[in-house]
């Protein structure tokens, strides 16, 4: 008697994985943000009044504060479609319409927040500093060589410092890293992992706190390059050997975001396809809440 071959379709599909991107949310939200939205315009306030210790000369002169504007921009991100067969639905023991339905919002969050913290990453040299540890046997950017110095405790003391001369909030200071230099995070004393205490997150995403400072780690930040004053590489850029990790330290009423709501597109029962057709898109941008950079940081390794 011939062998009797058994196929089992299980009910349940293995997701994908996707990384955390919950960091984002800590920041202002500029909402209203529509399909038809390209820029949003934070204003800013002008110089503050000078003060006069005993005044004698009157009347006292009065001036007009000057006030300016950021203007940052808002990208439309739209994923390719996914054709989902009748033949192929028939055959399946899952949801897979729900499945691909989730996994376009999924790329859509891990692009987004990728675009956002690429945004917030400041430009300015008083507003970057590097890594001062010894050097390290691994330059752990993506195609990069060479060593780099570690992350040191001094580190990200002067990020703490930097927030407190820039007369930013206690209570409202974050910062994100990457998997790699997450490692060498955890070899600070000082550095509260919440994988070890009876602490549970006070915001989602957060695995820790340093310094005062609400941790977040994500499989990958911005990466700069290794110019005099470094310069961030855009979200897919080509790399390069010279290139360095960052690490992202910002207050949250610093840094603003805009976001849209996804929307799913279908074509159901296409009858040129014999099936379905599904994408999805949003709208969404953000900057550094003001032109000086005040509130946002980047500690970037050192060669």
């Amino acid at each position: 008697m011939a062998e009797q071959i058994v196929t089992l379709f299980g009910k349940e599909l293995q997701p994908k994985l996707f990384p955390a991107n919950d960091f984002y949310k800590q920041s202002k939200v500029d909402g209203g943000i529509d399909i038809n939205a390209k820029f949003v315009e934070v204003p800013q306030a002008g110089a503050s009044p000078t003060v006069i210790v005993n005044p004698t000369s009157f009347p006292l002169t009065p001036g007009q504060r000057t006030d300016d504007v950021l203007v940052y921009g808002v990208d439309h991100y739209a994923t390719t479609p996914t054709l989902i067969t009748d033949v192929n639905e028939m055959i399946i023991n899952y949801s897979k319409r729900a499945s691909v339905i989730q996994d376009h919002a999924d790329v859509l969050n891990s692009r987004v927040a990728a675009g956002i913290g690429y945004a917030w990453s400041p430009t300015l040299a008083s507003q970057i500093s590097r890594t001062t540890g010894t050097a390290d046997a691994s330059a752990l950017a993506p195609g990069a060589t060479g060593v780099r110095k570690v992350l040191t405790r001094a580190d990200l003391s002067l990020l703490a410092t930097k927030f407190d001369r820039d007369d930013v909030p206690s209570g409202k200071r974050n910062l994100l890293i990457d998997a790699d230099l997450y490692a060498q995070l955890l070899n600070i004393d000082t550095f509260i992992n919440f994988d070890y205490v009876n602490r549970k997150p006070t915001v989602d995403g957060q695995v820790g706190e340093i310094f005062g400072m609400k941790v977040f780690k994500r499989s990958s930040t911005t990466i700069y390059d290794n110019s005099a004053t470094p310069g961030k590489k855009a979200v897919g850029a080509a790399s390069g050997i010279t290139d360095n990790l960052g690490i992202l330290a910002w207050a949250e009423n610093q840094v603003r975001r805009a976001e849209g709501q996804n929307k799913v597109y279908s074509n159901m029962d296409d009858a040129l396809y014999l099936g379905s057709i599904f994408n999805a898109a949003v709208r969404s941008g953000g900057s550094f809440a003001r032109t000086d950079q005040k509130g946002v940081y980047a500690l970037v390794q050192s060669v």
